[in-house]
């Protein structure tokens, strides 16, 4: 039986458009040196001694221009057939501005990261939501970063106190963790004014502004400098209902009579029938009771085994029917499973790693983890293994699982191992999806 051989000979197309800038330099210096030293090699009267000089001005004409367009048009020109091909294939989504529709969170953070829309902000970042709670603990950094550099930034987020609260907690099942995390929320966004306030430059334009409203959100956002050409708004569609059931979300930029004007308005809808926080009603550092949040997301680490080191984790792509955690993002060792992984099944190790200034154990007062996963994880804190199995993705409510006998003074470890089954008739990524999310929240004196 004879074998098909894969060839692998030298791809001479590929080989040129790498080193295109390089050669077309090369053509350049090339026709120029043979036009200035035609005149050392050939007699001024000879037969040869015109056409070579042209035919040399020709060759580095040839490379100037191939230069100049690599650099100057390339990337001009493939985005207007980009432009012209998106018009062809989707019409309304570019008529309209819109840029992309997500089916829920965990695939708008694989598409854009918050570095991402925030690295080219020039003037304001106005954000909407129902706690904020992701915002003010895994985005935290970024905020400060930019109101310390100059940028307005506008936060608006419920009424803890709003009878509306009461009544999404009573949509979702009665439980006070939505009113917890919107105190939680206020309470580091407090502290986060507080940090600002005392590290900006005198002069400084940069200002955090919070806002609270007291009526169920008509969608939750995230609107870059709405007053420029460049700005851009991501929608959560819908309003917040105490469920959680992720939303899907919408990414527009600005174009005539497209949907970046009604998202705009929206927002400042929401603005203007909000009322001021007062950040500044007491000194955050000077509380009794301290908070500590940690999510999931790219701060999580998981154990390769190939090469014996512990590697960022992976934002990964949710499984139909898989509910999300506030705050929190579902994650792997990698944006997807594997064909061959949904077969087999995995197993992967996970860790979360913190500092807890305390001196005593009865200094911790609350010490949980919210907890959703896809198939069984097995959770220790601090090499102290728990004993239960958790799963749960699909499940209404995640696991609340209380840790704060195990929790210590200075460094403490949270390990997750994530066990998928196999599914040997798996022919596709997403027949057999796997991925953990939590939220670890800590108070403590």
């Amino acid at each position: 039986m004879t074998k098909a051989v894969k060839k692998s000979g030298l791809n001479i197309r590929q080989w040129v458009r790498d080193r295109i800038l390089f050669l077309a330099v090369a053509i350049f210096v090339i026709g120029a040196g043979a036009y200035i030293s035609a005149e050392h090699v050939f007699d001024a009267e000879g037969i040869w001694f015109h056409p070579v000089r042209e035919f040399a001005l020709l060759i580095s004409l040839i490379g100037m221009i191939s230069l100049g367009y690599e650099i100057f048009l390339r990337e001009l020109t493939f985005n207007e057939y980009k432009e012209a091909l998106e018009e062809i294939v989707n019409p309304d989504a570019v008529r309209l501005g819109i840029q992309g529709i997500y089916k829920n969170r965990s695939e708008l953070a694989q598409a854009t990261s918050f570095e991402a829309l925030f690295e080219n902000v020039k003037e304001e970042i106005f954000i909407g939501g129902s706690s904020l709670l992701s915002i003010s603990t895994a985005s935290r950094e970024l905020i400060k970063e930019k109101a310390l550099s100059g940028i307005k930034i506008r936060l608006l987020l419920m009424d803890p106190n709003s009878p509306v609260v009461e009544l999404i907690t009573r949509q979702g099942g009665g439980k006070h963790t939505f009113l917890n995390e919107i105190k939680t929320s206020l309470l580091l966004l407090q502290k986060l004014h507080d940090e600002i306030q005392q590290v900006s430059p005198p002069g400084n334009k940069g200002q955090l502004i919070v806002h609270s409203y007291d009526s169920i959100p008509s969608h939750s956002f995230i609107s870059i400098d709405p007053e420029r050409s460049s700005g851009v708004i991501v929608a959560d569609i819908g309003p917040y209902l105490g469920r959680s059931t992720p939303r899907p979300s919408m990414l527009v930029i600005k174009k005539k009579k497209g949907m970046f004007e009604y998202w705009k308005e929206m927002n400042e809808v929401m603005w203007e029938v909000s009322h001021p926080v007062d950040m500044e009603a007491a000194d955050p550092t000077s509380a009794k009771t301290k908070t500590l949040v940690l999510a999931s997301g790219t701060e999580t680490e998981y154990y390769d085994r190939e090469l014996e080191t512990w590697e960022k984790a992976s934002i990964c792509q949710m499984g139909n029917g898989w509910h999300g955690i506030k705050g929190s993002q579902w994650v792997w060792v990698r944006e997807t499973v594997a064909v061959e992984e949904a077969k087999t099944g995995s197993q992967h190790k996970f860790r979360i790693k913190f500092d807890l200034p305390i001196k005593n154990p009865n200094a911790i007062h609350r010490a949980e983890i919210l907890l959703r996963s896809d198939d069984t994880c097995h959770i220790s804190v601090n090499a102290v293994g728990l004993r239960q199995e958790y799963g749960g993705a699909e499940y209404p409510d995640p696991f609340l699982i209380d840790i704060d006998q195990y929790v210590q003074d200075g460094e403490n470890t949270i390990s997750f191992e994530l066990i998928s089954y196999a599914r040997p008739d798996a022919k596709d990524t997403g027949e057999n999806p796997t991925g953990l999310i939590y939220r670890l929240h800590i108070e403590y004196s």
